[in-house]
C-alpha cells in the first residue's frame, strides 16, 4: 500500500432520534454530509471517543446503545481530504440516541440536520456511505466491512 496513506483508528456515531431520523453534519472544507466521528486519542476507549467526537462536532450529548459495525475496507474507508492528506480509517461505529444539546459545534461542521434514512442529503461523505446503508438495515448487524 502507498506509504503516504496514514492508518488511523476512528470511530463514528449513528445518532437516531425518536422519529428514526439520523443526525448528520455538513463537513467544513468539502461540503459533504456525514455522521459525527473522528480519530481516537491516546487513552480513550472507542465509546469515550465516540461520545467526545459527537459532542465536539455537533454539540449533542448522546447515549450509546450498541455497535453498528466495524469498518476497515480500504476501498470505502480511505479518503483524500481537500488538503491532500490521505487517511485509511479503521473503526467502530455505534448506534446512539440524543440526550440533550450541550453547546455549539466546534466548527468542523457548517450545518447540522436530522434526516430520514430514505431521504439523505447529497453529497455524502464517501466513507460513511456503507455505514448509512448498514444503519438502514440495522436489524442484521453488527456489520463487519
Amino acid at each position: 500500500m502507498d506509504s503516504e496513506i496514514e492508518l488511523r483508528a476512528c470511530c463514528g456515531v449513528v445518532v437516531l432520534d425518536d422519529h428514526s431520523r439520523i443526525l448528520l453534519m455538513r463537513r467544513r472544507g468539502e461540503g459533504t454530509w456525514g455522521i459525527p466521528g473522528g480519530g481516537i486519542e491516546v487513552g480513550e476507549t472507542w465509546q469515550q471517543a465516540a461520545r467526545r467526537e459527537c459532542r465536539e462536532e455537533t454539540g449533542w450529548e448522546i447515549e450509546l446503545h450498541e455497535l453498528l459495525g466495524l469498518y476497515s475496507d480500504p476501498a470505502s474507508q480511505t479518503h483524500r481530504y481537500p488538503n491532500g492528506r490521505v487517511v485509511h480509517c479503521v473503526g467502530a461505529v455505534f448506534l446512539a440516541s440524543p440526550r440533550h444539546r450541550t453547546g455549539t459545534p466546534d466548527g468542523e461542521a457548517t450545518e447540522l440536520g436530522w434526516f430520514t434514512l430514505d431521504q439523505l442529503p447529497a453529497p455524502l461523505f464517501g466513507p460513511d456511505v456503507p455505514v448509512l446503508n448498514d444503519a438502514a438495515r440495522r436489524e442484521n448487524g453488527p456489520f463487519i466491512d
